[in-house]
């Protein structure tokens, strides 16, 4: 096997695979994993904030991932006209919330927020109804409780 050198710089090239998923049982068309913007927009760090990776169709640029056979990363170029790397996640990159109902329930509430993030992150807590009640950003690694009735 040779090895596939990019014309410009002489290292190696990029060469883009899909990761395709089947299912035995199942008799839909093949699926490919793509990557997926967040659902918010990345949040404090607009696009480059994260991305998720969902199932998709194979053609197209976001089904486009780069295997390293000495690392063994995966990666994806399809937000590099963002500004390059971002971080795929599973749900939302470096921040954590847990919301919890104080003992006495007419004390109020309570939410949790964690950012592991080296970068502070804004965020907006909102009701079960989606409307908005707080608005604030929280440091760089650090653990926030705000209570609220």
């Amino acid at each position: 096997e040779a090895d596939v050198k990019d014309d410009a710089t002489g290292s190696p090239a990029k060469i883009p695979v899909n990761i395709v998923l089947r299912n035995g049982a199942s008799r839909s068309p093949t699926k490919c994993l793509v990557a997926k913007p967040l659902g918010n927009g990345g949040g404090a760090l607009g696009p480059r904030g994260g991305s998720q990776v969902a199932l998709g169709k194979c053609g197209n640029e976001a089904a486009e991932w780069f295997f390293d056979e000495e690392t063994g990363e995966i990666t994806s170029d399809y937000f590099q006209k963002e500004g390059g790397e971002v971080c795929v996640t599973t749900g939302w990159p470096f921040l954590q919330a847990g919301a919890f109902q104080t003992p006495n329930a007419q004390e109020g509430n309570s939410v949790v927020i964690l950012n592991e993030a080296a970068s502070a992150a804004n965020f907006v807590l909102k009701d079960a109804k989606g409307r908005a009640i707080m608005s604030s950003s929280i440091p760089a690694h650090s653990i926030q409780t705000v209570l609220f009735d």
